[in-house]
C-alpha cells in the first residue's frame, strides 16, 4: 500500500556518463561535418551548426546540474570520466574552429565574387555609355 519514495535525483556518476555520451555524440556528428565540409552548401552547414548547438546546450545543462550536486566525493571512476570529457571538449573546440574558419572563408569568397560581379556590371555600363556617346559625336 505504501510506496517507498524513490530518489530520482541522478548521482554524479550517471550525470558524468550522460555528459560523456553527449560529448561523444556531438563529436561524432562534428567529425562527419568536417568530412563533408567542402561539398555541403552553406545552408546545410548552418543547419548542422544549429543542430550541434542543441547538443552543446544539453551538455551545458548537464554541467550546471552536476555543479549543483557538487563534486564532493569524486572517485577515481568519476575523475577518469571528467578527463575523457575534457579531451572530447578540446577536440570539439578544434573542430569548431575548423567549421567556422571554413564558413568564414566561404562567406568571404561569396562576397568577393559578388563584388567582382557588381564591378564588372558597372564597368560594362560605363564602357557602353561611353561608346554610345562617341558614336553620337562621330555622326
Amino acid at each position: 500500500m505504501f510506496q517507498e519514495t524513490i530518489n530520482t535525483t541522478p548521482d554524479l556518476s550517471s550525470i558524468l556518463n550522460q555528459e560523456l555520451d553527449s560529448f561523444t555524440s556531438v563529436l561524432q556528428f562534428s567529425e562527419k561535418i568536417i568530412e563533408q565540409i567542402d561539398t555541403l552548401p552553406i545552408s546545410a552547414l548552418s543547419q548542422m551548426v544549429e543542430y550541434r548547438q542543441k547538443w552543446i546546450d544539453q551538455i551545458q545543462e548537464l554541467e550546471a546540474f552536476r555543479k549543483k550536486i557538487g563534486d564532493k566525493a569524486v572517485g577515481e571512476n568519476e575523475r577518469l570520466i571528467i578527463q575523457n570529457i575534457s579531451k572530447l571538449a578540446r577536440k570539439l573546440v578544434e573542430i569548431d574552429e575548423q567549421i567556422y574558419r571554413q564558413l568564414q572563408s566561404r562567406k568571404l569568397k561569396f562576397v568577393k565574387q559578388h563584388a567582382d560581379l557588381i564591378a564588372a556590371r558597372r564597368q560594362n555600363k560605363t564602357s557602353n555609355g561611353l561608346s554610345n556617346r562617341m558614336d553620337i559625336i562621330q555622326e
